[in-house]
């Protein structure tokens, strides 16, 4: 059923357009071919004619000339081939005004009628519209071919959107296996000793896994990151006991917004490649700040003959390419390696509440 929702409006408002030109070129025909002199007929008859050769000749150049060469930007082969139509079309209304001269001559009085005798004006008139027929198209064209390009870029915007949606998507599935994996190798020792602080360890990391797959929105408050920082740094300290020495500070307004897992995959990082000093002890620090940007340092124990290479795996990769796609030049992200400190810092710019 036909709706006002499936009518392109556009159209018809071009149709329409056009419709008002071809009525006011048919009464400019009829005036221009009338006259007290004049029967009906014979103007009627020249209207008609000239009105349909206008027609075919602003159509052909429509179809075969301003579509093609304008679309493809062809503008000399476009102003070549205009000028051949006009040519054609000056040919063709010289023969039909000369038929049409015979066709109305006045054998009793031996001469045309006045309008028919005038062959320059009409040809004059029939190209005038013609012209006109073609400069209204040539600007409807240019019109369309503009909201096309706009219309191509607006989806090309779109599909790199979607296509980053899915990219962010999929390392998130990376990120999440990397979690659950290490966090189980924990709660599987603790197990074995039969602790008494697996039950905490075990609610703890159902915390974070209701984060990770039910809460991490495309951004989320910078509290509940935070939330799932203290719990995973709970479980690592179950984890490694008295061998574990951790320095957690944190000065910040956590009604901030972020992207979730960002700072969480730093300190998971921290604790994988964490290293034993000479005096048994991993060192792991993380200090949060921020005001008007978030200011994150994470550093761990680390052995110099190891590089920076060797030391960030699927995480930081993955974080890299999460920061790219949704801070851009928002962020800035430094890993270096000072002494036996393996240092990430990362600073997320203009976060707004």
């Amino acid at each position: 059923m036909l709706s006002l929702k499936n009518i392109d409006i556009r159209k018809l408002v071009i149709n329409g357009v056009f419709a008002i030109f071809w009525v006011f070129a048919f009464l400019f025909f009829n005036f221009f071919y009338g006259g007290a002199n004049v029967s009906k007929e014979v103007s009627r008859t020249f209207s008609v004619i000239f009105l349909f050769i206008s027609f075919v000749f602003v159509d052909i150049h429509y179809r075969f000339v301003t579509k093609p060469y304008l679309g493809a930007k062809h503008y000399f082969r476009f102003v070549l081939f205009s000028i051949y139509i006009f040519i054609l079309a000056f040919w063709l209304n010289s023969v039909l005004s000369f038929v049409l001269h015979l066709l109305f001559w006045d054998f009793e009085n031996e001469n045309s009628i006045e309008q028919s005798s005038r062959i320059s004006y009409q040809i004059g008139g029939v190209n005038m519209v013609v012209f006109g027929g073609v400069a209204l198209r040539f600007m409807i064209e240019t019109l369309n071919l503009h909201k096309l390009k706009e219309e191509k870029e607006k989806q090309a915007i779109e599909a790199n959107l979607k296509l980053k949606e899915v990219e962010l998507n999929l390392l998130k599935s990376q990120i999440n296996p990397h979690f659950l994996f290490n966090a189980l190798n924990c709660i599987y020792g603790l197990s074995l000793d039969k602790s008494e602080q697996t039950p905490d360890v075990i609610l703890q990391l159902s915390e974070i896994l209701d984060y990770m797959l039910y809460k991490n929105q495309n951004e989320v408050l910078i509290g509940e990151e935070i939330k799932q920082i203290e719990n995973y740094t709970a479980i690592q300290k179950v984890r490694f006991g008295d061998s574990l020495q951790l320095n957690y500070t944190k000065n910040i307004e956590e009604d901030k917004r972020i992207a979730p897992l960002l700072i969480l995959t730093i300190v998971e990082n921290a604790f994988k490649h964490a290293k034993v000093d000479s005096q048994g002890k991993r060192f792991v620090s993380i200090d949060i700040q921020g005001q008007d940007n978030i200011e994150v340092r994470v550093c761990n124990s680390s052995i110099n003959e190891v590089s920076i290479n060797e030391t960030s795996g699927l995480g930081i990769k993955n974080l890299k390419r999460r920061l790219e796609l949704l801070y851009g030049d928002r962020h800035q992200l430094s890993i270096d390696q000072h002494r036996n400190q393996f240092v990430v810092q990362l600073t997320l710019k203009a976060i707004l509440k």
